[in-house]
């Protein structure tokens, strides 16, 4: 499992905290790419993802989950052999055709949140996910 996100992390309390998830996650790669234009992020994204990849581009358009549903979603994803990639777009989101290539949309939230502060929140709802398929006391 990947997250392919615009931007890089600066405040070291994000960092801490993406960290903290991160450990705990099974296997989880961040790969960031370099903040420009939404034409130019739309290209490098799409160059880091393979035809196989299973791709959640996150959008606030897009379909919502509770955290136990959003876990049998990833679950099953997992066991139809898929990798799964989620793209964090910039300022401006991400480029038509990096939503075209999504096999799906997610949305966390109705909000705007800062992508510093949202890599966080997906990191840490994929740590939840895996908790509750695990039984483990941490989504309780």
């Amino acid at each position: 499992m990947k997250i392919i996100a615009v931007g890089k992390i600066k405040k070291k309390y994000f960092l801490d905290g993406i960290d903290f998830y991160k450990k705990q996650i099974s296997k989880l790669d961040i790969i960031e790419v370099r903040q420009s234009n939404i034409e130019k992020e739309g290209k490098d994204i799409l160059a880091k993802i393979s035809e196989r990849d299973y791709v959640i581009a996150l959008d606030i358009k897009g379909m919502k989950y509770d955290s136990e549903s959003f876990s049998k979603k990833l679950e099953e994803l997992k066991l139809n052999g898929n990798d799964i990639v989620f793209l964090i777009g910039g300022s401006l989101g991400l480029s038509d055709e990096v939503k075209n290539r999504a096999n799906e949309r997610l949305s966390f939230s109705d909000f705007t949140f800062p992508h510093e502060l949202f890599r966080l929140i997906l990191v840490e709802q994929i740590y939840r996910a895996e908790s509750i398929l695990l039984n483990k006391p941490y989504h309780k």
